[in-house]
């Protein structure tokens, strides 16, 4: 058992520190580079109003709420593991710890959610100050094997339907099937479903952000496949884990694996989106106020 609780004591201390230090950090430290590079006297279309003022409100401060609140939820993290040390606790061998670390992931994603819907709310504006602005037509099709190789989508598809086999077959094909197995088809089925409408809407759909370069948005096309792919491998491989657990009585690995998933699933999602979104390489020129045409 002490082998056991040292692994779990590791991987939720990754936890703490991957998803409230680490990528809320990142983003922090992307969001003020743009700010003080490209600010909103120069760059007006990037900040539609409101977010003119929002912008240098966070330039002076810091995003320093942001910052302090991922902090202190790192700190409730490393609360309850000085907590658990103290009083002797360990994981339950039938299971169901699992979902104290899904309680306090939900707080520390929290933050990052936030700043997402912000991110949209600003695409949102950019449209609805954009209303009959110059619109670029792109007439190269996309393809979805243009961002990923057709090796992981095929990967992607055979680990969904394993799934399917395998935890049918462990269930019983002709047995009577309880409602978690109902339960749990349509849970895998319909995030799978998710992730391929997420896919084609960005292959086939507008644009989010109407003043975004072709080279930029290529870029995000690639990033959101890769994500929606990768993740479909995660989600599949965990429910095949999760599933030889309980078939051979070994849930007290069930926190862990858990913790585990979630850090794959952020290390794939986030840590993709600044490695192939680098702000630095990011076209800001588009922008820039339009410069009045003179007639001749």
């Amino acid at each position: 058992m002490s082998a056991i609780l040292l692994l779990f004591y590791a991987v939720f201390l990754s936890q703490i520190f991957l998803i409230s230090i680490y990528f809320p950090m990142k983003i922090r430290s992307r969001i003020l580079y743009v700010i003080k590079n490209y600010p909103p006297k120069e760059y007006p279309k990037l900040y539609p109003k409101p977010y003119d003022f929002y912008a240098e409100k966070a330039a002076k401060s810091g995003l320093s709420t942001y910052r302090n609140i991922n902090l202190f939820i790192a700190a409730i993290g490393l609360g309850i593991l000085v907590w658990a040390l103290a009083s002797g606790y360990s994981p339950h061998p039938l299971g169901g710890d699992e979902i104290f670390v899904m309680l306090y992931l939900l707080l520390q994603v929290a933050p990052i959610l936030y700043a997402e819907i912000r991110t949209f709310k600003l695409y949102w504006g950019m449209r609805e100050a954009n209303v009959g602005g110059s619109r670029k037509a792109e007439l190269n099709p996309r393809n979805l094997f243009d961002f990923i190789s057709p090796a992981f989508v095929a990967l992607a598809v055979l680990l969904y339907a394993g799934f399917i086999v395998f935890y049918l077959y462990d269930k019983g094909f002709t047995a009577p099937w309880e409602w978690e197995v109902y339960v749990t088809i349509a849970g895998i089925t319909g995030m799978n479903l998710l992730f391929a409408g997420m896919i084609a809407k960005h292959l086939v759909g507008k644009k989010l952000n109407p003043h975004q370069a072709h080279k930029d948005r290529l870029r995000q096309i690639e990033t959101i496949v890769k994500i929606g792919i990768f993740a479909s491998i995660a989600a599949s491989v965990f429910l095949i884990l999760t599933s030889l657990v309980d078939k051979y009585e070994l849930e007290v690995f069930d926190p862990v694996l858990t913790s585990l998933y979630f850090q794959i699933i952020t290390f794939f999602g986030l840590g993709l989106e600044f490695r192939t979104v680098k702000v630095e390489t990011v076209d800001f020129s588009v922008y820039k106020e339009d410069k009045p045409v003179i007639p001749t």
